[in-house]
């Protein structure tokens, strides 16, 4: 993976730790272990480490700000969310070479565990302020959009929604909380098209080839240089970072159900 600066690495830490505490206290067994299962099997956590990386090149400092960890933890919730309902729809066995929560507790329990996940996404984001519940609300319209067009068999039409949406949240909640609206559009845009390579690169591992995505690797780099005419060289690290994304999607590794 592409160097990391230690100051987000810590950061990613901290939600890491924040992330596992998630359904412990929850009183039902099953529910429990179905809502903690891919807490306790945990990707690489793309989206949240995303939200730090551009949090980082923004303002270093506010890396302590207990709202920007909130707000990563919150996005690998939704994450998870996505993952459970990916599940039942697609009627996975296994993810991750682990059996899943459907295939281990039912698909009605997987169902009620995502329903509490996202309550608890609504609840933690209520502390960062109403313009991330109402931003993230619209997050999760657009994700059960995406999920429906995608059971419809609308692939390409599902791509702008079904995995953009998280990516791009991890550009747009750091905005909100440094409050940083004169890059809120380019940072917004950058977000969803990498989220778009995600999804493209995923069905290319799934079904094979799906078309060119090279005018996609432009609007990419083109987003990331009208960024760096504010940021200047600060944005290194996430150039970077976005760099070796766009390899790992080119070399056909860059899977969705690995992050």
């Amino acid at each position: 993976m592409a160097e990391i600066p230690q100051e987000v690495l810590d950061a990613l830490n901290r939600v890491r730790e924040d992330v596992s505490s998630i359904g412990q206290s929850v009183p039902n067994p099953e529910l429990r272990r179905a809502i903690r299962h891919y807490i306790e099997t945990p990707g690489k956590m793309i989206r949240p480490l995303l939200l730090l990386l551009f949090t980082y090149v923004i303002d270093a400092e506010r890396l302590k700000d207990e709202r920007v960890i909130n707000a990563a933890s919150i996005l690998e919730t939704l994450h998870i969310v996505s993952l459970l309902q990916d599940d039942v729809i697609d009627g996975h066995e296994e993810r991750r070479g682990v059996k899943t929560p459907r295939a281990l507790y039912g698909d009605g329990m997987a169902i009620v565990a995502s329903d509490w996940l996202i309550a608890e996404a609504i609840e933690r984001a209520m502390n960062i302020g109403a313009e991330a519940v109402l931003y993230l609300s619209n997050i999760a319209k657009r994700l059960a959009e995406g999920q429906a067009l995608d059971i419809e068999g609308r692939r390409e039409e599902a791509a702008e929604l079904k995995t953009a949406p998280l990516i791009e949240a991890a550009f747009v909640m750091p905005m909100i909380i440094l409050k940083r609206r004169d890059i809120l559009r380019p940072a917004a845009m950058l977000g969803k098209a990498l989220g778009v390579l995600y999804q493209y690169s995923d069905d290319m591992a799934d079904e094979g080839a799906r078309g060119d995505v090279k005018p996609l690797l432009d609007e990419i780099r083109e987003l990331i240089s009208a960024l760096k005419k504010t940021l200047g060289d600060k944005i290194s690290p996430l150039e970077r970072f976005i760099e070796y994304v766009i390899n790992k999607a080119v070399e056909g590794t860059l899977t969705v159900a690995k992050l």
